[in-house]
């Protein structure tokens, strides 16, 4: 008999560290689970995120204008600045906008330009400032939405 409550004694301890074992093996099971859906649903959403943005970047369009040549404010008056630019749209109805109102746009820079001077434009951070202040009234002119970005393709001082 007191072999049997002996017994009973060590097969209680076995079962309890079975069912603690059972149970850690179950939260780990679970945890493995969960951490693999998080990481690959994550992963998703950078696809997703990046396909958006390879389609916004399908939907841009460039709108090259012509070269425009100024004469630099210069009491010589013999210094001209010479620009290429092109203005980054958001789609296709902006570019129409940009090209209905192309000579309203050009005035406009045509004044930015020729109010610098020969040191203003051939200091290194003059395009810069000059992208700038083109592109604040591409925003005055057209709103908010319709000219994005604009880039100098060609500068040239003489």
């Amino acid at each position: 008999m007191a072999e049997e409550v002996k017994e009973e004694g060590q097969a209680q301890p076995k079962k309890g560290k079975k069912l603690i074992l059972l149970i850690l093996i179950a939260f780990l099971v679970i945890g493995i689970g969960a951490g693999a859906f998080l990481f690959l649903s994550s992963k998703k959403g950078e696809d997703e995120k990046g396909k958006k943005k390879a389609k916004k970047a399908e939907q841009v369009v460039m709108v090259d204008m012509e070269p425009i040549v100024v004469n630099l404010f210069d009491p010589s008056g013999k210094r001209y600045l010479q620009v290429r630019l092109s203005l980054e749209v958001g789609d296709k109805k902006a570019e129409e906008e940009v090209k209905k109102q192309e000579a309203k746009l050009k005035d406009a820079i045509i004044a930015i330009l020729s109010g610098k001077t020969v040191e203003e434009v051939i200091v290194p951070e003059a395009k810069e400032k000059i992208k700038k202040e083109i592109l604040a009234k591409c925003k005055e002119i057209f709103g908010e939405d319709v000219v994005t970005n604009v880039y100098i393709t060609q500068y040239i001082v003489e």
